[in-house]
């Protein structure tokens, strides 16, 4: 468990026709394994060069380890704002599986821990108990098998895990102001969508898309817009604090630096250099174990994949955007449509943004070089028009 360095252990593996539990053992299905096809992401792990598949979902397994329970639990309705919905079965582990595509064999188990007994929000620190991840790692690998049972057991106390100094890597608090256009997938369901992300730290607005639904949250809730039935409803449940400061080193650990070769419902993708945190966020939407992507180059927000609570052979969600850059404060927002006003959620957008009296005060010198080169390029175009009869305007 990567927040208790204490809890690390050598681990022996033992394949078994029948899945019978002993004292410090965990013991998986194979066949629920490989029936795990989700797989939204590949990637080159940078030190060793080769290519793993990632595979998430919820598994069934049976056992403890060294009297630690690996279960995923719900947590209480209002937990950080989470409404009702959330639903599990006994002895499932959420996990995020990595396969290697030369050899096939199974090397890590990141398995979410689902932060029981709950402590208060406001009691959480970075990179402390009891959210976060814990890690299972093959040295050699395992050969999936297409059923039958393996046992991970318990054979001493060890000081070889990896990342046991715990503070080394925390996410910025909040993370910063970036937007992100690209899409919404479920594999399930054959389903490929745009998706939008737009955070305003200064001025504490977010706008998060994902197809018809789009979400607009500031300092005291969010409106939520229905684009096919044309319906928007406000709620006080969850605001911009609630969604956007949740994804940060309470709830998810590091996993590591992948260089991403492919991302489901993005043909032809360039590679990308990541940095990887698994866990959870909890917030408006409900409760949400993910694999979360920040780009390492420009330190933004690129998407997560998301994980279903339930065992299921092809279940999951994600989001990837790969047109991203740094926000410029209400320029950014003002300039999404839908706004607000016309989703019909309020007659003014000051009625949702509040005020913006320090709007100048937020403006940085590359956001004015910025603006000043949209406003020339419009007079340019202006321009062109009146002079060159004929001629065809991009942009």
């Amino acid at each position: 468990m990567q927040r208790v360095p204490s809890s690390c252990i050598e681990i022996t593996v033992k394949l078994t026709d029948n899945g019978s539990t002993t004292d410090n053992c965990l013991i998986y299905d194979w066949s629920q394994i490989t029936n795990l096809t989700t797989s939204y992401t590949a990637y080159i792990e940078p030190n060793t060069n080769q290519t793993y598949d990632v595979h998430i979902g919820a598994l069934t397994v049976l056992g403890t380890m060294d009297n630690y329970s690996l279960n995923y639990a719900c947590p209480p309705m209002g937990y950080n704002g989470v409404g009702s919905g959330c639903r599990t079965e006994p002895n499932t582990q959420l996990v995020v599986l990595q396969v290697n595509a030369f050899d096939g064999k199974l090397y890590i188990i990141d398995i979410i821990l689902s932060g029981v007994p709950f402590p208060s929000s406001q009691d959480l620190k970075e990179n402390q108990p009891p959210f976060g991840k814990a890690r299972i790692t093959f040295n050699l690998g395992v050969a999936l098998q297409p059923t039958g049972y393996f046992q991970i057991c318990k054979n001493k106390t060890s000081e070889q895990c990896p990342n046991q100094n715990i503070s080394t890597h925390k996410l910025p608090h909040p993370l910063p102001s970036n937007y992100g256009y690209g899409i919404f997938g479920i594999q399930e369901f054959n389903l490929i969508t745009n998706s939008t992300w737009i955070m305003d730290d200064p001025y504490q607005l977010l706008i998060v898309t994902a197809g018809t639904n789009y979400y607009y949250f500031n300092a005291t809730g969010f409106f939520f817009y229905d684009s096919n039935s044309k319906t928007c409803i406000w709620s006080a449940t969850c605001n911009y604090v609630c969604e956007a400061y949740n994804y940060d080193s309470r709830f998810l650990d590091y996993a590591g630096e992948w260089m991403i070769t492919k991302k489901w419902g993005n043909e032809g993708m360039e590679p990308v250099n990541a940095q990887i945190w698994i866990g959870n966020a909890i917030d408006a939407a409900g409760v949400f174990p993910i694999v979360m992507f920040i780009d390492k180059e420009t330190g933004h927000y690129i998407g997560l994949d998301k994980l279903d609570l339930i065992p299921s052979p092809k279940m999951g969600a994600t989001y990837w955007y790969t047109d991203h850059g740094d926000t410029i404060p209400r320029v950014s927002i003002k300039a999404f449509n839908p706004t607000v006003v016309k989703a019909g959620c309020v007659t003014k957008l000051s009625d949702w943004t509040g005020t913006w009296k320090s709007f100048g005060n937020c403006l940085k010198p590359g956001d004015v070089r910025i603006m000043f080169i949209l406003v020339f390029w419009n007079i340019f175009q202006v321009w062109v028009q009146a002079h060159c009869e004929g001629c065809k305007l991009v942009g």
